[in-house]
């Protein structure tokens, strides 16, 4: 699918509230040049603004499709354990320590108790045996997407580029990415749960990252997989968001002019500034505006 082939005179976002998906509506009325109709141009004309990109990792670098079931295909006895790391993860999303350790405490804590373990035995579990496991899975079975390595080299090795900067959920960050054959260089900055104790879509990190690239956060350009969370952060931070099309959901950019949302509309929540497309097209686009 090409980026952004379809025209609409309606985008929809979600914010999560309480757990429940919320549906936020906002008109599209961007008058775009004749030579991009559906938006490219805008993509290109706000990189030229940009003076720092912050990448999702899972599901955005690459695919992750069917990682859980893989995981516990690797070791069936901890099928409870992965269960419960995965529910007790959506009930973190969002929140926001003071440090990476009272993060982990409040983690284990729940992870433990859904668990009947002892917080310590599970953190050990955790980092002994579980994000080990993680790093073999994918580099058993996943792959990076197609350009991603040669982009990232382009970056590392520029001065004039924009700072990069991935920003994963999970720990084994670096372990995790050269599984995937991407070695970053010291030119890469790489942050985790344990850079800041907080998770997706907390503020806090995602600024802290604009301040570590020298930009200010309406100079930054979040690229990720997931509006609820990627997209989310990059709003309330006020940064670019481009979402990745993955196949598994229809996405519609939004206003680019950070519009406010109609009266009708404003007890909904805020109107998700959001660009969007396939990685081809994003890979082009990043490529022809930064090294051609």
């Amino acid at each position: 699918m090409r980026a952004f082939p379809v025209k609409a005179d309606k985008a929809y976002a979600v914010e999560v509230v309480s757990g429940s998906a919320v549906p936020i509506i906002a008109d599209i009325n961007s008058a775009d040049s004749p030579e991009y109709p559906h938006g490219r141009h805008s993509l290109l004309r706000l990189l030229g603004n940009i003076k720092g990109i912050i990448f999702d990792f899972d599901g955005t670098l690459f695919d992750n499709a069917r990682i859980p079931f893989r995981l516990i295909a690797a070791w069936p006895f901890d099928i409870r354990f992965i269960w419960e790391e995965r529910l007790i993860r959506k009930r973190f999303t969002g929140c926001d320590y003071s440090s990476s350790e009272e993060y982990y405490d409040a983690f284990f804590a729940a992870l433990g108790k859904a668990c009947f373990r002892s917080p310590q035995r599970i953190r050990n579990w955790y980092f002994s045996h579980y994000m080990p496991r993680m790093v073999r899975v994918m580099k058993k079975y996943y792959q990076l997407r197609p350009g991603a390595l040669e982009l990232f080299r382009q970056f590392d090795d520029s001065s004039s580029a924009p700072r990069i900067a991935v920003y994963s959920d999970y720990p084994f960050l670096k372990e995790r990415m050269e599984a995937l054959g991407l070695y970053p260089g010291e030119g890469i900055l790489l942050y985790s749960p344990e850079s800041f104790g907080a998770q997706k879509p907390a503020v806090r990190p995602f600024r802290r990252i604009a301040v570590d690239m020298g930009a200010a956060p309406e100079e930054v350009l979040v690229i990720g997989d997931r509006e609820e969370t990627d997209g989310l952060g990059a709003f309330r931070a006020g940064m670019h968001f481009f979402c990745l099309e993955t196949g598994r959901k229809r996405y519609f950019r939004l206003d680019p002019y950070r519009r406010p949302p109609i009266k009708d509309e404003q007890t909904q929540g805020p109107s998700l500034l959001m660009y969007t497309g396939a990685w081809d097209d994003l890979n082009a686009t990043l490529t022809e505006r930064y090294f051609k």
